[in-house]
């Protein structure tokens, strides 16, 4: 279905809902892979409904009751606060959840996990549109999505020792409106110009989300002049965090306490780095900043990012030793075993709700991934475990199948998944009024888009307040970036075993110094070079399943090149790539 359709339901009632037990100890699955892949794709394309500035947010765009499709086109343009004053342009990025405020803390930390649910599970993101929803570019949809976000944390380094880490007021939640009606109200109600939160002494934290996902979409991005933009921020943002490290920059509302354990961000950006670049220094760094460190008691969330760090070190240093605090190795499983399945197994619901009640869901799936990633770590051979590998496996699922409807509600909490639009979701664009209703209104509201947005979820006593306003409202109810590349990251391992090969699917192959996209062709490839340009001599060849050379081109000193194949047979290739001191192969398919 299109999931920009709007459709029309029913009147709901307020709903107070006790959750009752719910056995999982014969838990098979429930859904189809096209049920997965559509959920995965309604996922993704909800970050295009949290695109801010004039950048085609399409629940902007669809909307019939909007004639101005865009907003806040002058963020930047006011008051700075924190750092100096002056006029800069934070216009873009995405919308921090049901509200339309930009913060660091979110916005960096899901850009990371959605890069990381790539970078990992390449094969389950397809190419459907371009980054204004026009036709396929054979570039993925995530990496669309995700190229609105890495665009402006390049511009919120304004220079080596300032960033700008937050955009907006606190009355921004003070009108219930879209963004479009929003940016003409007052500034105090979050009109434009917005001012800018800057800091030249803290925000470590943030800054080293940025430098992640920055240092991944360097990696895959699919064009050489871009990946070179990326990684040039993605050291900047990583130097600045290592300057200010201590501690996350403050922010007027409502991320105010984060959790201020900075290693975990740290670790990863610099692990990252050295996926990117090679320097064994980030390496060092990496485990350096997790030395007798272990963040045990939270799963991966905007403030939590062990989980995703351990992972990274782990394929990097199978043996990477950790002092006085055992092994690196050990840790993810650790976690897995200790923190999320057993919470799990414990829970009277059959599901883990931890002790937080804002947005279980997304708590949930944070332990989903960590199950993941210990199970792709398991089957690539990189470590081994006593532990019986498919209950993790099954753990991921099941969380996954939950927010998908298999739970003791029968309903789905992915806005508007196969129809489903019971639950509500408390967004404001996704509502799509801009009249600022009262409760009464919001809570019985006869229709919504269908956004693709994960609600925030039950209590942790297992009740689901089904309002907008009143009750728990947005605690149970509301919808962000960070729940939905929660769900994205977590849904991506199901997605590429259910199916590992769509005909459709465009996987970036990338290694250190090449990437060759798409991988499935009809009349062309492109091969980019990225750390070996400027190398003496590098040649490309083709063979066909015959081991026949059926062409050659000599890449030195080119960033990138089209490869014309009009005339190939369909069928299998192998792709050659060889410098001086430097080969590698990647399998390609003509249609």
């Amino acid at each position: 279905m299109n999931i920009a359709k709007k459709i029309l339901v029913a009147a709901v009632s307020c709903l107070a809902i006790s959750a009752h037990a719910y056995d999982y100890s014969n838990y098979s699955g429930k859904f189809s892979n096209d049920d997965y892949r559509e959920a995965l794709n309604m996922g993704l394309k909800f970050f295009g409904g949290q695109r801010c500035g004039d950048s085609h947010n399409w629940m902007l765009v669809e909307n019939p009751g909007v004639t101005k499709k865009y907003c806040h086109t002058q963020d930047g343009k006011g008051a700075v606060n924190g750092g100096g004053k002056g006029s800069y342009d934070l216009t873009g990025g995405w919308h921090d959840c049901g509200d339309h405020i930009k913060v660091a803390v979110t916005m960096g930390s899901s850009a990371a996990a959605l890069a990381i649910a790539y970078d990992i599970w390449p094969l389950a993101f397809q190419d459907n549109y371009d980054g204004a929803y026009g036709g396929k570019n054979n570039i993925p949809d995530v990496l669309d999505e995700l190229k609105y976000a890495t665009d402006y944390f390049m511009k919120s380094f304004i220079d080596d020792n300032t960033f700008a880490y937050y955009v907006g007021f606190e009355g921004d939640h003070n009108v219930w409106m879209t963004s479009s009606k929003q940016s003409e109200q007052s500034v105090q109600n979050g009109g434009d110009p917005r001012p800018v939160w800057t800091s030249n002494s803290k925000g470590g934290p943030q800054a080293a989300n940025y430098a992640s996902a920055l240092a991944l979409m360097a990696i895959h991005y699919p064009d050489a002049a871009y990946k070179e933009q990326c990684r040039t921020y993605a050291i900047k943002a990583y130097n600045f965090a290592v300057k200010n490290k201590s501690s996350h920059a403050s922010i007027p509302m409502f991320y105010s306490n984060p959790n201020e354990e900075w290693t975990d961000e740290l670790a990863l950006a610099a692990i990252l780095l050295h996926k990117l670049t090679g320097d064994n220094q980030y390496l060092n760094d990496a485990l350096g900043y997790l030395n007798n460190k272990w963040e045990s008691n939270s799963p991966l969330a905007w403030d939590t990012m062990s989980d995703y760090a351990y992972y990274y070190i782990i394929k990097a240093r199978s043996d990477a030793g950790n002092g006085s605090g055992g092994y690196i190795s050990q840790f993810l499983e650790k976690n897995v075993f200790n923190l999320h399945l057993k919470n799990g197994e414990k829970d009277a619901n059959g599901f883990p709700y931890y002790t937080n009640n804002w947005g279980t869901n997304k708590l949930a799936c944070g332990g989903a991934i960590a199950a993941a990633l210990f199970v792709k770590l398991v089957e690539d051979g990189v470590i081994s475990t006593s532990q019986n590998i498919q209950k993790a496996k099954n753990f991921n699922q099941r969380i996954v199948d939950y927010v998908l409807g298999h739970n003791e509600f029968n309903h789905t909490f992915l806005h508007g998944f196969k129809g489903d639009m019971t639950y509500r979701l408390h967004h404001r664009n996704a509502m799509g009024r801009n009249d600022n209703p009262g409760s009464n209104v919001k809570n019985t509201c006869d229709f919504m888009f269908a956004s693709g947005g994960m609600i925030g979820g039950p209590s942790s006593t297992g009740v689901f307040s089904n309002v907008i306003e009143g009750g728990a409202s947005y605690t149970e109810t509301e919808g962000g970036c960070d729940y939905n590349a929660a769900f994205v990251a977590a849904i991506a391992s199901v997605v590429e075993e259910a199916d590992p090969a769509p005909s459709d699917a465009v996987n970036v192959l990338t290694d250190r110094s090449y990437s060759v996209y798409p991988t499935t062709f009809d009349d062309y490839f492109i091969i980019d070079m990225i750390e070996r340009a400027n190398s003496e001599e590098i040649t490309a060849e083709l063979f066909n399943m015959e081991g026949e050379l059926v062409y050659r081109t000599d890449l030195s000193g080119k960033i990138s090149e089209i490869i014309k194949t009009p005339d190939f047979a369909a069928g299998i290739y192998v792709l050659k790539i060889s410098d001086n001191n430097y080969s590698a192969s990647y399998k390609l398919i003509k249609k």
